[in-house]
């Protein structure tokens, strides 16, 4: 799903770039997490740049809600859907970081002009993560609900009571109490 997201949403900003919108509510509204390659008389280093970031965000962001459906206790979605825009977060902001070098070699920026070569990084690697903060609700909606789905009903006997899922709480005596000894004369 986060794959079919990053290629539609890269895909209507190349359509927004050839309606001619400008590029200040293009890039607002619709962030482009892979750097949509896929059009005419592109270099080859883009497409590659590309399908490496599109490759990074599917298959770390499938690692990562994996990771935090197994860990979630049954029936509790919101820690499942705050986990997983999390995990598309992060995972675009990779993919972003390790689409920036391979991008800059296709621009073929001058190594003397440090300035734009550390201005275009930031701008590449951080577009995948405004694209994870804005979009990402959607992927963890859905994970949200088919993990609560999932979840055993409420009338059919759960494996594991929900007293059990938390370790029981240990109480200690009090401490006894002692009364100071009176002051002596003498």
């Amino acid at each position: 799903m986060v794959g079919v997201g990053a290629l539609a949403s890269g895909f209507i900003n190349f359509l927004f770039l050839l309606a001619g919108v400008e590029s200040l509510p293009r890039l607002l509204i619709l962030q482009d997490p892979i750097g949509f390659a896929l059009r005419p008389r592109v270099q080859p280093m883009a497409v590659v740049a590309m399908l490496v970031a599109l490759v990074i965000l599917v298959g770390l962001t499938w690692l990562f809600v994996r990771m935090i459906v197994r860990s979630a206790l049954p029936g509790r979605a919101a820690a499942v859907f705050f986990g997983t825009w999390g995990a598309v977060i992060l995972a675009s902001w990779i993919a972003g970081v390790l689409r920036a070098p391979l991008v800059l070699m296709g621009l073929q920026i001058p190594a003397e002009q440090s300035e734009i070569l550390m201005t275009q990084f930031s701008q590449i690697s951080l577009a995948g993560a405004t694209w994870g903060l804005m979009w990402g609700w959607l992927t963890a909606i859905v994970v949200a609900l088919v993990h609560r789905a999932a979840a055993p009903a409420a009338s059919e006997p759960a494996a594991v009571p929900p007293h059990a899922a938390y370790p029981p709480v240990q109480t200690y005596p009090p401490a006894p109490t002692s009364s100071p000894a009176p002051p002596t004369a003498g």
